[in-house]
């Protein structure tokens, strides 16, 4: 016969070949282990299971490809291939991206234009957390991210209102142990406070206003009304309701704003008149964007004799005088004003020392 190996010939009943040696009829292993229950591969100490996830046909080399996991640490080989043979696929940590995902297609529907834009710009400064697993973020990890992206106040007081969201859904799901937005320091907030025209300055206006300088009738309509300079932009002149001294459907930013009619008194009328006749028939009574209006609004005060405080500060002296001329309960200034708080309105609202004064010489 010949030999299985050299193909040497051999005599019939030889057990190993004289020339290779090799061993004619070798006793066949028992396979002990079917195919897809994965092997173990020893390192060092532990022993590695290793399993096939995954079959898959490579179509220009034209072979059978395998996807495999693996996972270490196993004292006993036994271990490893009981391991393999039946592996327990881990669930993986949702992360700060799957939530934004969840969280922006549903509540922050329920909230503002304005708030949705705020959120979402928020969310583009948190791009580097995206992807990181919610228990594997740190508060350090949150704190460097806010303070590289947002140095001011208010980008970081939303990224922080953001994160607030989002964790409030992780920790409900157990993704999350607390909500570590609440650890986060924000920077300080250096906000100058706005000062209101004088009682004196406002007679300046109203002078000014009677010798034909229209764009200080826009301003006088927005001190008398509280309205905001966008509002004023987008105010069109069949949105005023004379008989009830209101002007709806121009409010802007917040629900509370767009649902309250903007009320005017009646001593504004006859100038609210003359703005819509001037206007021509254009669709906005203003008749020019914001930006224009502001380089207008600033020369209109100059050429009025008084100070060159900004467009806001016409809501400022809304709320002012109110509350210290007119006595006008905080209820009704809130209403005025259309905040949702009376917090904020207090923002609005600047006594000076001889307000203070007044206020002292009423006590018996």
């Amino acid at each position: 016969m010949k030999c299985r190996k050299c193909h040497a010939e051999i005599p019939d009943d030889s057990k190993f070949c004289c020339q290779c040696g090799a061993e004619q009829n070798p006793a066949r292993s028992r396979r002990t282990r079917g195919n897809g229950q994965g092997c173990a591969i020893k390192r060092g100490r532990t022993w590695t299971a290793v399993w096939t996830t995954e079959i898959y046909p490579d179509g220009e080399e034209k072979k059978i490809h395998q996807k495999r996991k693996w996972k270490g640490g196993f004292a006993t080989k036994r271990e490893a291939l009981a391991y393999a043979a039946a592996p327990v696929e881990e669930v993986e940590s949702p992360t700060l991206r799957n939530y934004w995902t969840g969280w922006s297609k549903s509540d922050m529907l329920d909230l503002s234009k304005s708030k949705q834009t705020a959120f979402n710009i928020a969310w583009n400064k948190l791009e580097p957390l995206a992807g990181k697993r919610m228990d594997a973020i740190t508060i350090n990890m949150l704190q460097d991210c806010i303070d590289d992206k947002a140095p001011t106040y208010y980008p970081a007081k939303d990224m922080k209102t953001l994160l607030s969201h989002l964790y409030t859904r992780a920790v409900a799901e157990g993704s999350a142990r607390t909500n570590l937005a609440q650890f986060i320091r924000l920077p300080p907030l250096d906000e100058k406070e706005l000062q209101p025209f004088t009682e004196i300055e406002l007679h300046k206006l109203w002078d000014a206003y009677e010798k034909g300088d229209r764009i200080i009738g826009c301003v006088l309509l927005m001190i008398y009304t509280g309205m905001m300079p966008g509002e004023l932009c987008q105010f069109e002149p069949d949105m005023v309701q004379w008989d009830k001294n209101e002007i709806v459907g121009c409010g802007l930013k917040t629900k509370k704003r767009k649902e309250t009619p903007i009320v005017f008194p009646d001593l504004l009328a006859p100038v609210l008149q003359n703005l819509i006749e001037t206007s021509n028939g254009r669709k906005y009574v203003v008749g020019m964007n914001r930006w224009t209006f502001y380089e207008e609004y600033h020369a209109a005060l100059q050429r009025a004799g008084v100070r060159d405080l900004p467009p806001y500060s016409c809501r400022h002296t809304t709320a002012t005088a109110l509350a210290l001329g007119n006595n006008v309960a905080p209820s009704v200034i809130q209403k005025v004003m259309r905040h949702t708080k009376f917090s904020t309105t207090q923002r609005y609202i600047h006594p000076d020392t001889a307000d203070a004064v007044a206020a002292v010489n009423t006590l018996k």
